[in-house]
């Protein structure tokens, strides 16, 4: 049981993680409305792009 806890915890690290790591999704300078939909924005943009060209036809 706590393998699985584990795991579910790095992929949660990871899925939140990956997108700031890779510079789409900036962090959040201040809590004014255009920082977190930038921060949202690109979070959402990262994920978008990394299914589509996941799941897309060679």
């Amino acid at each position: 049981m706590k393998i699985v806890a584990i795991i579910v915890v790095v992929v949660i690290a990871l899925f939140f993680l990956l997108p700031i790591l890779y510079g789409s999704a900036p962090l959040p300078e201040d809590m004014s409305a255009g920082q977190i939909g930038n921060f949202i924005g690109g979070f959402a943009r990262y994920w978008i792009d990394a299914l589509t060209s996941a799941f897309s036809s060679p």
